[in-house]
């Protein structure tokens, strides 16, 4: 038997201002849909949220971070970085203490902590959200010896929690097998972080707004600009062996002034393009302009990144847009199975040039285009979530 989910509270935390991840909103929403009274609490790390975000069945709730925090935070010094996160972890810890509800959901690890320790006082239910294996970001290589007993700590801390969970969820099949096998733990439930179905507002033709013609071809790579694991300087230097193609970044981070500046030093700034983020809900709308999506990740020694599956992935499917894509486990999965895309060696530029060239051949593009339909079928956030509902309405008790 199930529960009544309209008489249950859910408190979700999360570390970062929430607008722009698509997983905490898409879920949010599916469980507001079922009746379910969901708030989110969650971390304004460049203080430019509203403290109060008003959606449609939800609301989520913005703390600040302490602006000396996140100076610090940005120091180089290792010590002064240290001082700045633990001054931010301290900081979400004072507001989640906030959270109210029967059921406790902690996205990430970062979260996890605080999530436990507010399922413990409210007395409710904890689902554990692992958007990746957290404690493996780092390559492995260049991880400084101070990191090894601070990572072991996280990962017996996240072992010790996740093991006392009521529910644990995660991105994908490898990943779930991983926390299973390392924490001898059930094996989590498997939530695909799929695109919704269901359009959003109509967004403005990216060649109109980038002043090209409908003959010029778009390569697009969505999400942030950093450099764990995206092979993004890879794909600039693609372009040097390609014409009437242009690159766009739908993004924005650490790297982006170092890409302007390849781009520049390349030649290549008349192909190459710069756009911010926008809203999840115009995401498909926009990147449906483009003829190719770039799903090029780098392993390099990071367990994380080799069994990664990308929401950029899962957008470019919703957006009928055949791919560019890493030959990883998970990622080569899905496009083997529906047949969208071309591999390539994401470190090799010379090869990503290939794989674009050999996507954007007439006959071949054609059958990717086709091969999608079925893929927007299967793969969709409509479908998807169903797998959430089941799980939060056997967590709440059945009416008597």
């Amino acid at each position: 038997m199930v529960g009544d989910p309209k008489s249950s509270k859910v408190s979700m935390l999360v570390t970062n201002e929430v607008t722009h991840d698509s997983r905490v909103l898409k879920e949010a929403a599916a469980l507001a849909g079922l009746g379910f009274q969901v708030t989110i609490l969650g971390l304004d790390r460049k203080g430019t949220s509203p403290l109060v975000d008003e959606r449609e069945g939800f609301v989520a709730y913005h703390c600040r971070e302490w602006r000396f925090g996140r100076w610090l935070r940005n120091r180089r010094s290792l010590p002064l970085n240290f001082l700045g996160k633990a001054l931010k972890a301290l900081r979400f810890f004072l507001f989640s203490c906030k959270a109210k509800g029967d059921i406790i959901h902690a996205h990430d690890l970062d979260a996890l902590p605080f999530g436990f320790l507010a399922a413990r006082r409210c007395r409710a239910k904890l689902v554990y959200d692992s958007h990746e294996l957290a404690v493996e970001q780092w390559v492995q290589g260049a991880r400084p010896g101070s990191f090894t007993v601070p990572i072991t700590m996280l990962s017996r801390l996240e072992g010790y929690i996740a093991s006392r969970a009521d529910a644990v969820i995660t991105v994908n099949e490898s990943i779930a097998q991983e926390l299973a096998r390392r924490y001898l733990i059930a094996p989590p439930l498997i939530l695909r972080n799929c695109a919704s179905r269901q359009e959003g507002r109509r967004a403005p033709s990216l060649k109109n707004l980038l002043g090209l013609s409908l003959q010029d071809r778009i390569v697009i790579h969505t999400g942030d600009l950093n450099p764990r694991g995206r092979a993004l300087r890879e794909l600039i230097l693609a372009f040097r062996d390609l014409s009437g193609i242009h690159l766009v970044f739908l993004g924005e981070g650490p790297m982006e002034k170092e890409l302007e500046e390849l781009a520049r030093k390349e030649g290549l700034e008349s192909m190459v393009h710069f756009l911010k983020p926008v809203l999840p809900e115009d995401l498909i709308s926009t990147i449906a302009g483009a003829d190719l999506a770039a799903v090029t990740i780098k392993p390099h020694g990071s367990l994380n990144n080799l069994y990664s599956l990308p929401n950029k992935l899962f957008e470019a499917i919703a957006a009928g847009l055949p791919v560019v894509a890493s030959d990883l486990p998970e990622i080569g999965k899905l496009v083997r199975a529906y047949e969208i895309g071309v591999f390539c060696q994401p470190h090799d530029p010379k090869d990503v040039a290939r794989a674009i060239k050999e996507a954007l051949d007439p006959e071949r593009y054609r059958a990717f285009k086709a091969n999608l339909k079925q893929a927007q079928e299967e793969l969709n956030w409509e479908r998807e979530s169903q797998k959430l509902a089941d799980v939060y309405l056997h967590l709440i008790p059945a009416q008597r």
